[in-house]
């Protein structure tokens, strides 16, 4: 992608095989100059860089796209394996992160401090009484829709601050919802029951445009919304609306729909009850460093014949089309 454009490669060099020739290329939304980039690639590492059927059909050689990521939305993973593409990525790196930075996101949006923020540093008020209507924290129901590593790790910090935590998420069962303190049910209820909502699924078929017109008309308790996930799984001129219509009370939101996106125009940018975070949750020194010496890892296990030592080969869902 464009800002990463120059960026230091001397952690990936030290972990992929010593007699790689590495290239690099700067996407910047032209598949044919994709294609002739990689068109003779042994393995590819990408972040977010689409991978699509057309742009595939196109690879020789590869072998691999590893994803520096934990999400591989961006590859068509049954057309990659039409092509004998194997596709990897990252699994777990930041979770800790990830799930700090929702529960930064959630005080926030529960404690106003955009608009104490405001208050202070633009209309110079030093008043406590000036923004009203806020809720206490505890005893507050927290929907989570996703509940893997990172949806546990949110759930084990918000039980400390007192909310009931409601799960969904069909890979789980109701005795793993219990043992991590939180209630397993459904989607619907979940829509309905909570006071905050934070996502933390994949971006799958069946989750794309997941947060709809539809959905945000059955949250009965006007929530606030999280998403640390993926941008894709919100269809964000409805959530416009919904906040507009106050069936959202506000949101925090750390990606969008589009990885580089037009601020200068975005509905979403600029407004009062909107908090937005630029794809930073994952974000330390430290997991940094784990996520570009994994996903290289990835490619030299593969390529040196021990798929057993890829940290997550993706397997295309049963019934994929």
């Amino acid at each position: 992608m464009p800002e990463a454009a120059g960026r230091d490669l001397s952690i990936e060099r030290r972990h992929l095989p010593a007699a790689a020739r590495i290239e690099r290329f700067t996407y910047r939304g032209e598949p044919a100059a994709l294609i002739a980039a990689c068109r003779g690639a042994d393995a590819i590492l990408t972040d977010y860089v689409p991978f699509d059927g057309a742009v595939l059909q196109h690879f020789e050689r590869c072998r691999i796209i590893s994803v520096a990521a934990t999400g591989w939305d961006c590859v068509d993973i049954r057309a990659a394996e039409e092509r004998g593409i194997r596709v990897s990525c990252v699994g777990e790196y930041c979770t800790d992160e990830v799930a700090d930075h929702a529960l930064a996101l959630l005080l926030a949006l529960n404690r106003q401090l955009l608009a104490y923020d405001r208050q202070v540093q633009v209309d110079r008020s030093w008043r406590w009484n000036e923004i009203r209507g806020l809720r206490r924290l505890s005893g507050q129901a927290l929907g989570l829709i996703g509940f893997g590593r990172i949806g546990q790790a949110v759930c084990r910090r918000a039980l400390g601050f007192g909310l009931r935590v409601l799960a969904n998420d069909p890979r789980i069962d109701a005795a793993t919802a219990s043992r991590h303190g939180a209630r397993l049910c459904d989607f619907e209820e979940l829509l309905a029951e909570s006071d905050i909502i934070s996502l933390h699924s994949n971006l799958e078929a069946g989750s794309r445009g997941l947060l709809d017109r539809a959905a945000f008309a059955r949250m009965r308790l006007k929530p606030l919304l999280l998403n640390v996930a993926r941008g894709g799984l919100v269809i964000e001129a409805d959530l416009v609306d919904a906040l507009d219509r106050g069936l959202v009370a506000g949101a925090a939101l750390d990606v969008l729909a589009e990885e580089s996106p037009d601020l200068r125009h975005h509905p979403l940018v600029g407004r009062s009850d909107v908090l937005l975070t630029p794809h930073v949750a994952f974000y330390s020194e430290t997991a940094l460093e784990d996520l570009r010496r994994i996903s290289a890892e990835n490619i030299r296990a593969f390529l040196d014949g021990r798929p057993d030592h890829v940290f997550r080969l993706v397997t295309p869902p049963e019934g994929a089309a």
